[in-house]
């Protein structure tokens, strides 16, 4: 109290008037208010917020924890992981509950004694009420980027969490600010009424009984949706053949082809239906390429940066980066505390089916080589060399589900070219690349499969190291354009044995992304062609890389769901073909079922990988 201010009541006389203004009545009451009558306005406020940040740290990290578990059926299929999770949020959630209630303590008590006055009895329920508003502030972000994409029981159900925890954090705010102005004797503190007595704790029990409504809900419906909708495939008797590469610029493409560079991709335009392509706006390869695989955005594919966290106790990889600001807030948290370690995105966080899946599932034979986000390998029918296979085969060491299936490995082996000393980033781009090519060449003539998807993403890495990298040294600028122009020309080359292997019964999907780069620059584009005895030759004009995965699956005569945010590139196929196959439509294609987490001591050594090829800094 301010000199002049009226005199210190005892702890006891500071709770005997609590007690009469009716707070004490509730057990969590008086749990909050133990530290009612502290000596110092500091010592009340810490003492109400570190019991402020216990009851948060319990009933957030329960209630948030059981909300995690109904977005995330891989928590529920790893029950430990589960465990860790909600002791890596109790302490997260009871030190920011508790770091709020002081400050907003202090700030009251500060507020009250100024000058002595007393105040208005509405100063806790404002300081609770400021409380509540933050978390309704994180509920809004979290809508804005989560839930709108959520199922509508999911968001309705969220909502419902939301409002009941942020109203729980209004009102353990008020309590601690309650225990910090008695440190004056209480004068200014208002009467409780009946109803507000009891509000804490039915607060507390409607956050936490919503969220298990949550969980039991979401696991309900994840084992109804896992086994997918039943509907028929009409067979088309295409192989339909699925090319992307990266860092391939349209124009940079044009210049070469219209100087007879690039021969096998002028032969190739001449006869496809093509598009220019609008690009994803992220510049993160792996967001970008699941996003063509999935036909969905990275708020329902879930691959959100270059990277994810394996916390300590956890087998489920977490992504923290990218996830708003409470994610990156625990992710930089766990970072400083040395509680997880970075690895690169993988299979186990994609949570929607990429087409080769739709595919598989439906009795489709299929190949998947070097796809972003594909380890650990998924059992399909066919075979899936993933995106750390190259890397694992060159440096040696078991296998680790890299390819499925696992004999594979063996076959692979041999068709890793051999590293020159000293490589430069062109040989190694190089090299990337004709492994790729090769592995997707032998696949495909032991087993034909009806659906091929293959990703070269030698040209993006080799334009970054070249020009991205050194934009500002000038003069070497000739020889670094020429070394990239030369890496197109192999790619070209690498088109025309494609071309080459031709089939009547095939169909070439090929989806040029110009990379990242270019993608630094407005205006960025790619290319899009669809060359085949189903495909009319011709100008599309714009197409989407989300477009990419529902033609694919039509090509294949499976119907396009619901759920994807491209169409059907309709006006690419032959008369006869959209006559015989008219459009189909599904609601869902079911939700992917979750992947068994993979532990791998390699994951050191790709990130290392990474960082040298420029994706990760």
């Amino acid at each position: 109290m301010s000199a002049g201010g009226p005199p210190r009541a005892s702890v006891d006389e500071v709770r005997e008037h609590l007690r009469h203004l009716g707070y004490l009545e509730s057990g969590l009451d008086r749990f909050v208010l133990g530290g009612a009558g502290a000596a110092t306005l500091g010592a009340a406020a810490l003492r109400a917020a570190l019991r402020v940040g216990l009851l948060g740290g319990l009933v957030f990290g329960a209630a948030l924890t059981l909300a995690a578990a109904s977005l995330d059926p891989r928590l529920l299929a790893t029950p430990s992981d589960l465990a860790v999770l909600a002791l890596y949020l109790f302490a997260a959630l009871g030190a920011a509950s508790a770091l709020l209630a002081f400050a907003l303590g202090l700030l009251a008590g500060a507020w009250a004694r100024r000058g002595g006055r007393a105040v208005s009895p509405r100063l806790s329920r404002n300081a609770g009420l400021a409380l509540g508003l933050i978390g309704l502030a994180y509920l809004a972000a979290w809508w804005r980027s989560h839930g709108l994409h959520s199922p509508p029981a999911v968001q309705v159900a969220a909502v419902a969490l939301g409002l009941a925890v942020s109203a729980a954090l209004a009102r353990f705010g008020s309590m601690a600010a309650v225990a910090v102005l008695s440190t004056g004797g209480g004068q200014s503190i208002p009467q409780a009424s009946q109803a507000r007595r009891r509000l804490l704790p039915v607060l507390a029990g409607a956050a936490v009984l919503v969220a298990l409504v949550m969980a039991a809900g979401a696991r309900l419906s994840a084992r109804a949706a896992e086994a997918g909708p039943d509907f028929a495939v009409l067979g088309t008797g295409l192989h339909v053949r699925v090319l992307g590469v990266d860092g391939l610029d349209p124009r940079m493409a044009a210049q070469m082809a219209a100087r007879g560079e690039m021969p096998q991709l002028a032969r190739l335009l001449a006869r496809s239906a093509h598009a220019r392509l609008s690009v994803e706006p992220e510049q993160v390869p792996a967001l970008v390429w699941t996003t063509v695989a999935t036909g969905r955005g990275p708020e329902a594919h879930g691959i959100l940066s270059t990277g994810a966290r394996r916390l300590a106790g956890m087998r489920t990889p977490v992504s923290l980066d990218e996830q708003g600001l409470f994610a990156r807030a625990l992710g930089r948290s766990a970072e400083l505390l040395r509680v997880g370690r970075a690895e690169p995105p993988t299979a186990v966080l994609r949570g929607v089916k990429a087409f080769w899946n739709v595919a598989s599932e439906k009795g489709l034979d299929v190949g998947v080589v070097n796809w972003w986000a594909t380890w650990p390998a998924d059992p399909v029918r066919g075979y899936l060399v993933s995106d750390r296979a190259y890397f694992k085969l060159e440096k040696g060491g078991p296998p680790e589900r890299e390819v499925h299936p696992p004999a594979l490995f063996a076959t692979l082996l041999a068709l890793v070219p051999p590293a020159t000393a000293p490589e430069d980033d062109a040989a190694r781009a190089a090299r990337l690349d004709r492994f790729v090519f090769a592995a997707a060449r032998d696949l495909r003539a032991a087993q034909r499969p009806e659906l091929e998807a293959v990703y070269l993403p030698g040209l993006d890495i080799l334009t970054m190291l070249q020009i991205g990298e050194q934009a500002g040294d000038l003069a070497s600028l000739d020889a670094r354009l020429a070394t990239v122009r030369a890496h197109y020309a192999l790619v070209d080359g690498l088109l025309g044995q494609w071309l080459d292997s031709w089939r009547e019964d095939e169909v070439l999907v090929l989806v040029a992304d110009p990379g990242r780069l270019a993608r630094r620059s407005a205006g960025g584009e790619g290319l899009l062609a669809i060359v085949g005895r189903a495909a009319q030759a011709g100008d599309l004009g714009r197409a989407s890389e989300r477009d990419v995965a529902p033609t694919v699956l039509h090509l294949l005569g499976i119907p396009r769901s619901d759920e994807l945010e491209g169409r059907v590139l309709e006006e690419a196929l032959v008369p006869a073909f959209r006559a015989a196959r008219p459009l189909r439509r599904v609601a869902t294609y079911g939700r992917r079922a979750p992947v068994t987490p993979a532990h791998s001591e390699f994951d050191r050594e790709m990130l290392e990988q990474l960082k040298s090829l420029g994706y990760v800094h």
